[in-house]
């Protein structure tokens, strides 16, 4: 595989990284945290990209997106299974809890 081509699929793998991580937060600013019509836009450009490079890793997905299933919903409605480990999901999220002030 030539190197541009390495290049250029490094640079999408980035780009879908960093469209997870707007739809997170743009989730999060949705009247009452749910969804808007800024995320339909960002689904559709991860929906865009998926297949092209393949699935985010689960790991480097925020947790809140794995939580609510919104990371397994996109990918099964491109046809690709994810397995998030839900049970390290939930420990993290009881460090957070009990880090919490």
């Amino acid at each position: 595989m030539s190197s541009e081509l390495e290049r250029l699929k490094t640079a999408v793998r980035e780009e879908l990284a960093d469209l997870w991580c707007d739809l997170n937060r743009a989730q999060s600013y949705a009247i009452n945290g749910q969804w808007s019509i800024q995320c339909d836009n960002l689904e559709e450009r991860i929906k865009n990209l998926t297949p092209l490079v393949g699935a985010t890793p689960w790991d480097e997905i925020q947790i809140v997106l794995l939580e609510n299933g919104v990371y397994q919903r996109i990918h099964a409605d491109l046809g690709i299974t994810v397995e998030p480990d839900m049970e390290r999901v939930a420990q993290v999220r009881a460090r957070i809890s009990a880090e919490a002030p």
